[in-house]
């Protein structure tokens, strides 16, 4: 499904699309306070604090999806347990995340890499048309990845980027990005929130995801000054996994320690 709204594409089921519509209205409010981040897709809390599960538990009920991100493992289950009492469903993501060394690795990446015949990889400007917006989130979706609006891939939101892969008849390949989604004032000001990796079921296997990734990593640290890169991988996503750490970015003693409101959201995951 796909909405035209002020935010401009947002493509995905309904209860994703609201989800969506909420998070940038409440993102207009929050904005200017260091406590919560922002990818384009839903309003998180930076970090543990007193007040985590209450503020995750505000937003969740708002929104139908929060999180809170750069949770210590040991400290998750706690959160858990008020979210469930608050009648939310919770969800942990291993927190991959990488600095120098994914740096380092994403030139090495890019160093051998050898792109498929007739794939171009693209970044998505202020004037891509809709056209191409609209095959991103196809991508991105088929591949269990919510897509973020078309207004923040053109650049109206977190400073950050979306790349493509574009084949030989204009079909998007592959698509992935980065955002720095934390307040300037926050402790996590240099991390950038990187990822929202998918591929075509026909195209898998053949590294595109790590192309877009790395070259995500070098930009953002070139463009914004990117020194840490962090993504949300489920336990139960070996291929996922195994692209992160080729790219030096690793499973770390953090989580996201997310919750769901099943009134807004539904109960499924609001990505892989």
């Amino acid at each position: 499904m796909t909405n035209i709204t002020p935010n401009g594409i947002i493509y995905g089921t309904p209860a994703q699309i609201v989800t969506v519509e909420r998070a940038h209205a409440l993102w207009a409010l929050l904005r200017n306070d260091p406590r919560f981040c922002f990818q384009g897709r839903t309003v998180s809390v930076t970090g543990l604090q007193s007040d985590t599960a209450d503020l995750v538990i505000a937003l969740s009920r708002l929104e139908g999806y929060s999180s809170c991100h750069f949770c210590p493992r040991d400290r998750a289950p706690a959160l858990a347990q008020a979210y469930v009492a608050a009648g939310l469903t919770p969800t942990t993501w291993d927190q991959y995340w990488g600095h120098q060394k994914a740096i380092a690795a994403s030139q090495a990446f890019m160093s051998e890499f050898t792109p498929p015949e007739g794939a171009a990889l693209k970044m998505v400007e202020p004037d891509t048309p809709d056209d191409v917006i609209r095959r991103i989130c196809e991508t991105s979706a088929g591949a269990g990845v919510m897509p973020i609006p078309g207004s923040v891939m053109r650049g109206a939101g977190p400073r950050g980027l979306m790349l493509y892969v574009e084949g030989t008849d204009g079909q998007v390949l592959a698509t992935g990005g980065a955002y720095m989604a934390y307040h300037p004032d926050s402790a996590r000001a240099t991390e950038a929130f990187w990822g929202m990796l998918a591929t075509d079921a026909a195209w898998r296997g053949r590294r595109l995801a790590c192309w877009v990734g790395a070259q995500a990593i070098l930009t953002m640290a070139d463009r914004f000054g990117a020194l840490g890169f962090s993504s949300g991988v489920k336990p139960d996503n070996p291929a996922s996994q195994s692209m992160c750490s080729r790219l030096g970015v690793t499973r770390s003693d953090m989580v996201y320690a997310a919750a769901s409101n099943p009134a807004i959201i539904g109960h499924a995951p609001v990505t892989r």
